[in-house]
C-alpha cells in the first residue's frame, strides 16, 4: 500500500476506534483515552502495514 492508503486506513481505524469507545466504553473511561488509543493505532498502521514492493526486489537481485 501507498503512503496515502496507510493514511487513509490509519484515519478509518482512529475514527472507528473513537466510534467504538463513545458507544461501549465511555461509561468507564474517559473520551481522551480512547483518542490516545486511537492516535496509537493510527501511527501503528502508518507503520506497521506493509509497504509496496519496488522493482528490484521483486526481481531477487
Amino acid at each position: 500500500m501507498e503512503f496515502g492508503d496507510r493514511l487513509f486506513w490509519g484515519i478509518m481505524v482512529f475514527i472507528g476506534i473513537n466510534l467504538f469507545w463513545l458507544g461501549m466504553l465511555e461509561e468507564y473511561l474517559p473520551m481522551w483515552v480512547g483518542c490516545i488509543v486511537g492516535i496509537a493505532a493510527l501511527l501503528a498502521t502508518i507503520k506497521f502495514v506493509p509497504r509496496p514492493k519496488t522493482g528490484e526486489n521483486q526481481s531477487g537481485e
